[in-house]
């Protein structure tokens, strides 16, 4: 269930249905435990170092960094999932990552570094499903562990 405290929005995982049973906060111990840690106490109502933009020291993303990963959320949603009849390359590049595009079918879409632009989003929101969010959460350390 996602929570809201007005503020922060919290997803937990209930494993019990007793309602009677108190709460407990599972952390792992991995590279992401302080974010965890600092999750769980804004969780709690415990008051953080009142900095918004960073929490336990993993910056958000900036504006550009936000729009480019929905982007790539936005190109798994439509070319990738395919229950929701998943769009041609062509099609995405016109609905979403080029809009306005006049570059036809055939011969002058497949020379076209849009063509090859658009493959190279679809990889990386492929890549990004996989696992490569890990990285993503992981922040600084993650990334560069992972290169």
């Amino acid at each position: 269930m996602v929570l809201s405290d007005g503020r922060n929005l919290h997803r937990v995982c209930l494993l019990a249905d007793d309602p009677d049973l108190p709460l407990a906060i599972v952390v792992p111990r991995d590279q992401l435990a302080a974010v965890r840690f600092a999750a769980s106490a804004r969780f709690d109502g415990v008051p953080g170092n009142g900095t918004s933009s960073e929490i336990a020291g993993m910056p958000y993303p900036s504006e550009f960094q936000r729009r480019r990963l929905e982007l790539l959320c936005d190109i798994l949603d439509l070319a990738v999932v395919p229950e929701k009849g998943a769009l041609t390359s062509h099609q995405l590049a016109c609905q979403r990552i080029y809009p306005g595009m006049t570059i036809g079918r055939g011969a002058e879409w497949k020379s076209s570094s849009h063509r090859r632009h658009t493959q190279r989003l679809i990889g990386e929101a492929r890549a990004m499903m996989n696992g490569g969010y890990r990285a993503l959460l992981a922040g600084k350390e993650g990334r560069q562990k992972q290169s």
